[in-house]
């Protein structure tokens, strides 16, 4: 089981995104590249969603990222590290829990992620957020790797339906969570006690690291 991040997390979308019915939620990520339709499609197989990656030679991609896939003005990204938010599912929960425990690299945890359009709250979904240890992270060795994490769990096909007729996106926050080990969990985490804590352990949630992501968008300039 994955430790809960002691940071939610703000996405800001763009007002024309298809939350409610998505009709490309995996073929989408192919404008990008064909790994990470590949990906994509992994995470439906398992009950997750390939929702957003920032990189520091990628930028800020994903399914709810697709505006970045149309833009015609030159972009500049300053990225200084590695993040990727999956839709959670006790699957995908699963599966990363055995992988990242073998890795320093990249340190996995669930959080919640409050999903905006200017200033209006559109939802609020439980992801697996995945951070680099440090702010140069290889993410094209990590991406292989991660691919191949997914074949050797293989899976039946599952993402044939949700390109063809929609993937209908409705999220209940507490929908996967035991309420009671919520309460437990929210107890031992504000208790201050010393002792208590020595016969408990750590606090069951993990710092956030820093992340520093900045994008530049550059205007077209003709010269006469």
């Amino acid at each position: 089981m994955l430790s809960y991040w002691s940071s939610d997390l703000d996405l800001e979308i763009a007002p024309w995104f298809p939350l409610g019915v998505d009709y490309n939620p995996v073929s989408i990520n192919l404008f990008h590249s064909k790994q990470l339709e590949r990906i994509a499609a992994a995470c439906f197989e398992r009950g997750s969603e390939f929702l957003f990656m920032s990189s520091p030679t990628l930028g800020c991609v994903g399914s709810l990222m697709r505006d970045n896939f149309f833009k015609v003005d030159p972009q500049i990204f300053l990225n200084l590290g590695f993040m990727m938010l999956l839709g959670y599912s006790p699957q995908m929960e699963a599966l990363l829990g055995q992988a990242l425990a073998r890795t320093d690299l990249v340190r996995a945890g669930v959080a919640f992620c409050s999903l905006w359009s200017k200033r209006t709250l559109l939802e609020q979904i439980k992801v697996i957020v995945l951070v680099s240890e440090g702010i140069f992270f290889d993410e094209e060795s990590f991406l292989t790797e991660f691919e191949a994490l997914f074949a050797s769990d293989a899976k039946e096909k599952s993402v044939y339906f949700a390109e063809k007729f929609g993937y209908r996106r409705f999220y209940v926050p507490y929908e996967t969570d035991d309420l009671l080990q919520l309460r437990i969990s929210r107890l031992l985490y504000e208790m201050e006690f010393p002792e208590t804590r020595q016969m408990v352990g750590p606090s069951p949630e993990m710092p956030f690291p820093p992340f520093l992501g900045i994008s530049l968008g550059i205007a077209n300039i003709t010269t006469l």
